[in-house]
């Protein structure tokens, strides 16, 4: 009876304490998914601090991890942190063209159409769903993530600008990433490229060479070819750059000029040099 007593004793502080484990563990769970939307909520006040009815903004995240966590790397959240048009309210062309832009740029799946719904909170969210459910069959060898980031900069008369900041990793030798300007003329809502912004001539791209190969070190007497940089058939000028109030900067993403080692390759004109191929106020 005493042994009875004590059995049964035993087993309700095991049922004890295997509650209060199982409650930590949950506990720490809501700590960990509590701090990451903490840190996406930051982003998301970084990209736009100042809200209006019609550009919604917010982040959203989903949490990759292999089943048992040994390392800080054994765990991955993929993010989103977005910024787009209010598609309840009226909207210019342009603003409906930028919209689509994002939508089409939101992760989907392999050789699927891009998607239909309009784009909302809930359109991001699929995509992550999407994304983590890709990556699930190799989370024991890998832990895949993503991270995208849409910024909206409208301010400019005559045209807008979507930043576009893309990484991911899925598993290879290592991951990629790459920084987009993408420009949508507020008239014609089509796409810009450098040429609509500037008249690209021979003179233009021999004042971008000189200020690209000091930015980088080269001297204007040794070939490309003799360098880590190649630009095949002649210097140019990428379709990928950046307008301040000083100056433009021109990105060459990972792989595009260089090798992998190098990175993103940039390197800025001031406006005061440039103001004489102008085509459109800045």
């Amino acid at each position: 009876m005493k042994l009875k007593t004590i059995s049964i004793f035993a087993l309700a502080l095991l049922v004890v304490f295997a509650c209060q484990t199982e409650a930590k563990s949950k506990k720490e769970v809501r700590t960990v998914k509590k701090k990451a939307q903490k840190e996406t909520e930051v982003q998301a006040q970084n990209v736009n601090p100042k809200d209006t009815t019609l550009l919604i903004s917010g982040a959203d995240s989903v949490l990759i991890s292999k089943k048992k966590v040994v390392e800080d790397w054994d765990k991955q959240w993929s993010k989103v942190v977005y910024q787009f048009y209010n598609a309840s309210q009226p909207l210019a062309k342009w603003q409906v063209a930028i919209n689509n832009f994002i939508r089409k740029g939101l992760h989907r799946p392999m050789d699927s159409a891009p998607y239909t719904a309009p784009l909302s909170a809930k359109l991001i969210h699929q995509s992550l769903l999407v994304f983590k459910k890709e990556a699930q069959p190799y989370a024991e060898e890998s832990i895949w993530n993503m991270t995208d980031t849409f910024q909206i900069d409208d301010h400019f008369a005559t045209f807008a600008c979507v930043k576009w900041y893309s990484s991911s990793n899925t598993g290879g030798a290592h991951g990629m990433y790459g920084m987009g300007y993408y420009y949508f003329d507020k008239v014609s809502a089509k796409t810009m490229g450098i040429k609509d912004l500037l008249r690209v001539d021979e003179g233009l791209l021999k004042l971008a060479e000189i200020a690209f190969r000091k930015s980088v070190g080269i001297k204007a007497t040794i070939p490309f070819e003799k360098t880590e940089f190649s630009f095949g058939e002649g210097f140019y000028l990428p379709d990928n750059f950046e307008i301040t109030d000083k100056e433009i900067r021109f990105i060459y993403n990972p792989y595009e000029v260089s090798n992998w080692a190098n990175g993103i390759v940039e390197f800025s004109i001031p406006l005061r040099q440039l103001k004489p191929y102008l085509k459109r106020a800045v």
